[in-house]
């Protein structure tokens, strides 16, 4: 498949990510434009990544940039921002010339399912999870001691969202989510305890994804990875397709 489709699968699916969790949160609205899908959460003022945008047509995007950014004031959000791919420099430039400033970059990656080798290499077997224990994991991979993900992820509807773990000594040790979208399965939120790494759990969570996404029919996997995550999906078989930017304002 070639790296357009790819690109518009990865893009697509994230932007549903983004909607469900800004419509899962407490007192929150999405917005759905053409070119763009926003979330707008006024719970969490300060959170630019409940109140984002995912632009989805670069261009078009900037034509509702005056609209969202009142609608985001008349909601009382003090720091929002706008996913964007970083090939788009036009649009990259119009953003900071409308006050946005880069806040993380991070490459998006994608593969067709059909062309990854899935065996298992003999880590110990993943198995389904609940949305709450990926938050718990998570929370636990990054140092939140707030326990903010777990919070965020246990409130989204679990019929739309399938969950992985992998335990080691009888507790989640590695976990991921995917979003099943237009055959194309996202996956996020991939995590392993401090204590856990380096032992093969996350490939193997992984790997149960994306061969329960071939076996419901999806046809490609897709996902935003950090600079460390890269190197594993790499090795998996996704390859890079641009970087994926967080532009930010803050009130």
């Amino acid at each position: 498949m070639d790296d357009a489709t790819l690109r518009r699968r990865l893009w697509d699916g994230f932007a549903r990510l983004q909607a469900l969790l800004g419509g899962s949160a407490r007192h929150g609205i999405v917005l759905e434009w053409d070119a763009l899908v926003a979330s707008i959460v006024p719970h969490a003022p300060d959170s630019p990544a409940l109140n984002a945008a995912v632009a989805l047509d670069a261009q078009e995007a900037l034509h509702a940039l005056e609209e969202l950014a009142g609608r985001y004031s008349k909601a009382g959000v003090r720091r929002w921002g706008v996913w964007l791919d970083g090939e788009e420099r036009d649009a990259r430039r119009a953003l900071q010339a409308a006050g946005l400033n880069l806040a993380t970059a991070s490459p998006g990656m994608a593969a067709t399912l059909a062309e990854l080798d899935l065996q298992d290499d003999g880590a110990p077997a993943a198995r389904t999870s609940d949305l709450r224990t990926v938050g718990r994991v998570n929370d636990q991979a990054y140092g939140n001691v707030d326990a903010r993900l777990e919070r965020t992820l246990s409130v989204l509807p679990p019929q739309k969202l399938r969950a992985y773990r992998v335990d080691l000594n009888g507790r989640a040790a590695a976990v991921a989510l995917a979003l099943h979208h237009a055959q194309d399965c996202g996956v996020s939120f991939v995590a392993t305890v401090p204590a856990a790494r380096r032992r093969g759990l996350a490939t193997e969570v992984m790997r149960a994804a994306m061969t329960d996404a071939q076996e419901r029919g999806c046809t490609t996997v897709s996902l935003q990875a950090t600079d460390v995550g890269e190197r594993l999906y790499a090795r998996l078989g996704l390859h890079r397709l641009g970087p994926m930017e967080l532009w930010e304002r803050r009130a």
